[in-house]
């Protein structure tokens, strides 16, 4: 991921579980491509083992820009899953989004057969909804406010066929 340059991040804790096998952690990370100036984000997970989660264990992958606006029509409820599959050097990264309406999203990021899952509250869907469309707003160079009209629109003209 040398090819990347890696900006503002914001990330969410799951450590309040029963279960501390399901405690993990995300972060979201705007990049930009190098070669192509291509406005993107990360999506990292890893677990939460002691308190601490445990980035050098983290499984990632990079949205492509369709990806990036597939996950910001979900976390405005535009959609109701995000299917990321094929990713990485192996082909063997995915990601899927469940829109759970007000009871949040949940993320599931896979790289074989390994799996992390993490569920956001309503709160925090829309804290990462803020973050991910004012990166779409900057990749189309338009207001936060019109990334939301046309995305309303593009579901509404795919509903249409």
């Amino acid at each position: 991921m040398g090819e990347n340059k890696f900006e503002e991040a914001i990330k969410f804790y799951g450590d309040n579980q029963r279960d501390a096998s399901k405690c993990t952690a995300l972060s979201v990370q705007y990049t930009k491509k190098e070669k192509t100036s291509e406005l993107t984000v990360n999506v990292e997970m890893a677990k939460i083992i002691d308190s601490s989660a445990d980035w050098a264990n983290k499984i990632y992958l990079q949205l492509s820009k369709d990806e990036l606006t597939g996950l910001c029509e979900l976390l405005f409820g535009l959609q109701k899953t995000l299917d990321v599959s094929y990713h990485g050097t192996k082909k063997n990264k995915g990601l899927k989004v469940h829109n759970n309406d007000a009871k949040g999203v949940m993320l599931i990021i896979s790289e074989g057969g390994t799996t992390i899952q993490h569920m956001l509250s309503h709160n925090q869907r829309i804290e990462l909804g803020v973050f991910i469309i004012r990166r779409q707003a900057a990749a189309w160079q338009i207001s936060v406010s019109d990334v939301l009209a046309v995305l309303r629109q593009s579901v509404a003209i795919s509903r249409i066929s």
